[in-house]
């Protein structure tokens, strides 16, 4: 089991988790990212909480399909990548999708409001990401997702990088490392 630094700090908590996690390979050496870790610590950015802003419920254990719903529903940048959460020990950060509004706010559908204290992840083009969701049968586009198991790791992804294509372009980096929405609409 993995354990938290104690730093108290959501984005050194999330960092240091990933340099530890990416080392877990699920790829070799010939691959342009040995892990899901890997690939978002390359492409990830940092993301603070913030709450709820959707209609309707959240729904926990089913984030992926949620994050979906709401950026197709709402033209929301959807973010696949890991979630921090201390009460949720001993697993205090996880695999999990989220949104970012047009104001560059993160919208979970998945997590209650005050469960999460940091967010890191990759922002996806939604063509790019229902692309991926066809081609897995399944709502996670990189990871494994508990709606279908026996879609594992986007290895096609892990072994040949991800195309420029898939990247939400208006969601970029506040230059800290923090992840912030540009002007104007999210969705690409």
């Amino acid at each position: 089991m993995i354990t938290s630094s104690g730093s108290g700090d959501p984005q050194e908590e999330l960092t240091q988790w990933l340099d530890r996690y990416r080392q877990l390979r699920v790829g070799d050496d010939t691959w342009a990212h040995r892990s899901f870790a890997d690939l978002v610590t390359a492409y990830g950015l940092f993301f603070e909480p913030a709450p709820w802003l959707g209609r309707g419920p959240q729904r926990p254990g089913q984030c992926f399909a949620a994050a979906s719903h709401w950026s197709d529903e709402k033209g929301w940048a959807y973010v696949e990548g890991f979630a921090a959460a201390p009460a949720a020990a001993p697993f205090t950060v996880f695999e999990h999708a989220w949104c970012v509004t047009d104001e560059g706010d993160v919208a979970d559908p998945a997590l209650p409001d005050g469960v999460a204290t940091g967010y890191f992840g990759i922002p996806l083009n939604s063509d790019f990401r229902r692309e991926q969701q066809r081609l897995r049968a399944t709502k996670a586009v990189f990871t494994s997702d508990p709606s279908n198991p026996l879609a594992g790791y986007n290895e096609r992804i892990l072994r040949q990088g991800l195309p420029r294509r898939a990247l939400a372009t208006d969601v970029a980096s506040d230059g800290t490392g923090a992840g912030r929405c540009n002007e104007g609409p999210v969705h690409p």
